[in-house]
């Protein structure tokens, strides 16, 4: 049996237990399916295979999560074509004997159409149809506009860009420490703002904290002022994230507006302590999260290594690991009596 057949089964086999209603049972079938998937994606060749891949691994992956946290949904029946719980309620129209249409012997004979066998599962066909979500990382960009800021500091000479994002209700959002310290003049820039994508609108931001060797600074913001903000969950255990794992940035680069950019883990903490992964980084995408595909975030981004030993290097993104933060956020936090 080929890949595309043991696909196909897993499938059809997940699809009979939604029908006993046992998503525990089915959702061991979608993981198979998922783990089928990612070593397609891991051995494409081609941008147009990963994509589709991309896509259907995203689909699925909704599909494992839903029926690990809340069972069988009726977006699990919409994958799986099967009748959605309201559709299962609607009351059925009985007609009356002298309104029954007369049988027609071209179709009266015929049996009702089972379901397509599992060797006739048209699995690029899931694949085209889940492609038309765009894929996680338009969707968690899309979540974020609210809670990733564009930073700018200056003082009466010079000026500078940078990103942070916010971290809690109560007002208060992470950066680096370099992008709101200035190292010609040894001091924190006097002026320092924040703004959301697309508006052009800043609000005044406030250096709280900073810590220089983990390169993370704790500022503020009036909630009152900003108005309707969203908040960047920290991911809960960061020893959870593994190499490989996928993630995506929002930075802002060049101070040319916020925008994302994706990546894979390559290490959860190098030599020197970092979280690295492989991203096109550049000057102004400092202080933005590095986020999982739960959106959580799982580091802030702070440089990039462009060589070792003398040798160019290329996708070697560095960013300060979640756990280093949250020791960071605690100390400052019972210090000074700060309720995040």
């Amino acid at each position: 049996m080929n890949d595309r057949d043991k696909i196909a089964t897993y499938y059809s086999n997940a699809r009979e237990l939604i029908k006993q209603n046992n998503p525990k049972a089915a959702r061991a079938y979608v993981l198979a399916i998922l783990n089928y998937a990612v070593e397609t994606y891991n051995q494409a060749k081609t941008i147009l295979i990963k994509a589709k891949t991309q896509a259907f691994l995203d689909k699925w992956i909704a599909v494992s999560k839903e029926l690990r946290t809340k069972g069988i949904t009726d977006f699990v029946l919409k994958c799986f074509g099967l009748p959605t719980k309201q559709e299962q309620n609607l009351p059925k129209v009985v007609k009356k004997p002298a309104e029954q249409e007369p049988k027609k012997p071209s179709s009266a004979d015929q049996p009702a159409q089972p379901s397509p066998p599992s060797d006739e599962i048209d699995i690029a066909g899931l694949i085209d149809e889940s492609a038309k979500t765009q894929g996680w990382c338009a969707e968690l960009f899309e979540k974020s506009k609210r809670s990733v800021v564009a930073i700018s500091v200056s003082d009466s000479r010079v000026g500078a860009t940078g990103t942070g994002f916010i971290i809690s209700k109560n007002g208060y959002l992470l950066t680096n420490d370099h992008v709101v310290f200035n190292e010609k003049t040894q001091c924190y820039y006097p002026k320092a703002k924040m703004s959301f994508l697309g508006e052009k609108k800043s609000y005044k931001i406030n250096i709280l904290f900073s810590d220089k060797k983990a390169d993370v600074a704790l500022c503020s913001f009036d909630p009152a002022e900003v108005g309707e903000f969203t908040v960047i969950k920290r991911v809960p255990d960061y020893s959870q994230v593994l190499q490989g794992a996928d993630c995506l940035v929002i930075g802002n680069a060049f101070g040319m507006g916020l925008a994302p950019f994706a990546g894979v883990v390559r290490f959860t903490q190098n030599d020197e302590g970092n979280l690295v992964y492989t991203a096109p980084s550049n000057p102004g995408d400092s202080g933005g999260p590095v986020l999982n595909r739960l959106g959580e975030c799982i580091g802030i981004n702070k440089s990039k290594t462009v060589a070792v030993n003398n040798v160019s290097a290329e996708g070697y993104a560095n960013a300060t690991p979640m756990d280093a933060i949250e020791e960071l956020l605690k100390k400052w936090c019972e210090s000074n009596d700060i309720e995040l």
